[in-house]
């Protein structure tokens, strides 16, 4: 596959960030096109909408002109996507399997059922996101396949972060999507009840994306992947990547049974295998739960000093109030233990302008990018939130990279959603030293600061169910 220039040194893989959502489309696409022998797709959730359905082209392209494709799909969101993937599957060249799937009842109604008949199982879900070709290629990150990933939903958009790798990096990735696709819990759709799809129905499945293609051909989506700049450095097989060392860390697919089951988690691992930051720690995580020993730890390093940075979402930001709840009890411990606190805004003067001048998409985010900085030299980058649920239940993987380029360009993407044009800087009241736990928020707009001793952006209303889900004792443990 000729995704770059000049390759990297013997034994090392190359890396490309992916910040903006167009060119992670873009990349996901010309992966697909470039393909030779084989294409895998793992992800907790693929949409049916603009963005899916160009790429499912794409899948489909790949499959007609002989390459072998899987697709392992979580199965709690295709409840009303039974036909379609059972179309995918009918190709001679596509197989798709579900994992931790529900065997019996496949309607939304049943899944209730299934759902309170076998909770401790069916709460556990494959977080994993990964695209990779051929053993030589893999982006492995934050991003689902959906509109809101890709920066063109029109009501709210997710603020992502994937890395594009080659080499042994993109070999280990394909590693482990083999350990999932051949474990227990991944199973063949041709097994589950309803699945069968009939003879016309791969035709009518290309016939319905070519015509959506075709309805969207004066989109900014169609257009990239036909002439924008990252289409052209694929096309010419000119696409600079970052050298460097990586590991893949990923959880057991096992882990889903509960139990100690998974063997050592992926966050142990991360912790056994990462460098301890002696500098400076940068956290971007959209659910960020620390509870009291992630208070401690982040404290433990601000005492030997470290700075300690945390980007998440303000309460305005977020898709889920719930965990917003549970971080928001650890707030003030954080602040008094050194640690620097940033919550992205949803909208800002220059993600207005931005929108304005694409003219496609939303000025309305969401932080959806989960990765760390240590030391400006190594990046961890992947599906994990640092929440009881991605720690605990949810399977996830990242990479973690050594590569001072890469780590000092991530760290600069953090600079500028942390910095006060983009997010709110919080602090206690009354300093560190004080008694209180009360909170300001601070950010600038186009008049000037911006000061706020509540969560902005945010009626009284949200804020008493938020915090009164935060002081569930059970709440925490689940999100």
């Amino acid at each position: 596959m000729t995704v770059a220039g000049p390759p990297p040194p013997a034994a090392a893989s190359g890396f490309r960030l992916l910040a903006d959502g167009l060119d992670a489309f873009v990349a996901r696409a010309f992966v697909a096109r470039e393909a030779r022998r084989s294409l895998d797709l793992q992800y907790y959730l693929i949409s049916a909408d603009d963005t899916g359905r160009l790429l499912a082209a794409e899948v489909l392209a790949a499959a007609d002109r002989g390459v072998q494709v899987r697709i392992l799909l979580d199965d709690l969101y295709t409840a009303r996507a039974d036909r379609a993937i059972a179309r995918f599957d009918s190709h001679p060249r596509i197989e798709v399997r579900l994992f931790n799937p529900w065997t019996r009842w496949r309607g939304s109604l049943g899944r209730g059922f299934g759902f309170l008949l076998a909770p401790g199982r069916l709460n556990r879900r494959m977080h994993n996101k990964l695209f990779a070709a051929d053993g030589r290629v893999a982006i492995v990150g934050g991003r689902n396949i959906g509109d809101a990933y890709f920066d063109r939903e029109s009501r709210m958009n997710f603020r992502d972060l994937d890395v594009l790798a080659t080499g042994p990096a993109a070999a280990q990735a394909g590693a482990s999507f083999e350990r999932y696709w051949h474990s227990r819990w991944a199973v063949p759709v041709a097994k589950l009840r309803g699945h069968a799809s009939p003879p016309a129905g791969l035709a009518a499945l290309r016939a319905a994306l070519a015509a959506h293609r075709l309805s969207l051909r004066d989109s900014g989506f169609v257009r990239a992947l036909e002439d924008s700049a990252l289409a052209r450095k694929f096309a010419a097989g000119d696409l600079a990547l970052e050298p460097g060392a990586a590991q893949l860390i990923a959880d057991s697919p096992s882990k889903i049974e509960g139990g100690g089951s998974g063997g050592e988690g992926l966050v142990d691992r991360l912790r056994r295998r990462a460098p301890l930051a002696r500098q400076e720690l940068l956290i971007s995580s959209p659910y960020f739960v620390p509870r009291e020993r992630g208070v401690q730890e982040l404290a433990d390093l601000v005492r030997a000093g470290v700075t300690v940075s945390v980007l998440t979402n303000s309460l305005a930001a977020t898709d889920v109030g719930i965990v917003h709840g549970s971080y928001a009890r650890h707030r003030a411990a954080l602040l008094r233990g050194g640690v620097r606190l940033h919550e992205l805004r949803p909208t800002s003067p220059l993600a207005r302008r931005r929108f304005e001048r694409r003219r496609f998409g939303s000025e309305n985010v969401s932080l959806h990018a989960k990765y760390l900085v240590i030391d400006r030299h190594t990046l961890f980058i992947g599906s994990l939130n640092l929440d009881p649920r991605s720690i605990e239940r949810n399977t996830e993987v990242g990479l973690l990279i050594e590569s001072a380029a890469l780590a000092r360009r991530a760290a600069a993407l953090f600079e500028v959603a942390s910095s006060r044009a983009f997010s709110y800087s919080v602090a206690l009241r009354d300093g560190p030293a004080g008694r209180s736990d009360a909170l300001l928020w601070a950010g600038e707009g186009t008049d000037g600061e911006l000061r706020y001793d509540h969560d902005p952006g945010t009626t009284w209303w949200r804020r008493q169910l938020v915090r009164f889900a935060g002081l569930l004792p059970f709440v925490e443990s689940q999100v």
